[in-house]
């Protein structure tokens, strides 16, 4: 497992003790709307999904990055996540897609978080994961989304049904990506290296 680190931000893997912060998150009314269907969840679906997100890295070595936005050096303020999931579920004619995934509180929004971990998630995909692409899918109103897909490098590619409903589906390639500002990758193996304070 990794630790991505950019000039803002650090990205390390879910660990267990992260049930509070990701039940916040996905309770976050911004959230619920935005990628939720304005549904609430009960803390024992945050804590199912969270263990989905650590088994995730378990069965392949990459996954979900819990993103901090840094303060003096340090991972201070939770953001949300982003990360590469296998899209198996979704895409049964390409099990090996590989999706993006990017989820921020209301206030992490706006201030270009969701780019900049969305670069270095992207480019250790391509440099670390030797991948070929990566697919994003975006709901038709999420502004948000289609802005910061476009600023990754993500180019489109047409609709289709994601997820039971229909979604603008995007992909990017290493000719395509746009990288990370200063890109640091570390070795990640204890789930106290880095803590929320």
């Amino acid at each position: 497992m990794y630790i991505l680190e950019t000039p803002r931000l650090i990205l390390r893997p879910p660990s267990h003790s992260d049930e509070l912060l990701l039940h916040g998150l996905h309770s976050d009314p911004f959230v619920v709307n935005a990628i939720r269907d304005g549904v609430y969840p009960t803390i024992e679906q945050s804590k199912a999904e969270l263990l989905q997100f650590i088994n995730h890295w378990q069965r392949h070595r990459f996954g979900l990055w819990m993103v901090y936005v840094k303060d003096e050096g340090q991972a201070r303020k939770f953001s949300g996540y982003c990360g590469l999931m296998c899209s198996d579920p979704y895409r049964p004619e390409n099990p090996n897609n590989v999706v993006i995934v990017t989820c921020l509180h209301l206030a992490a929004s706006g201030k270009g978080i969701a780019v900049e971990a969305g670069r270095a998630v992207v480019q250790f995909a391509f440099e670390y994961l030797k991948l070929e692409k990566v697919t994003g899918f975006i709901r038709q109103n999420n502004t948000r989304s289609l802005i910061k897909n476009m600023k990754i490098g993500f180019v489109y590619v047409g609709e289709t049904i994601y997820e039971n409903s229909t979604r603008r589906r995007f992909e990017i390639t290493p000719i395509t990506a746009v990288k990370a500002d200063n890109l640091l990758v570390f070795d990640y193996r204890h789930p106290g290296d880095i803590q929320n304070h």
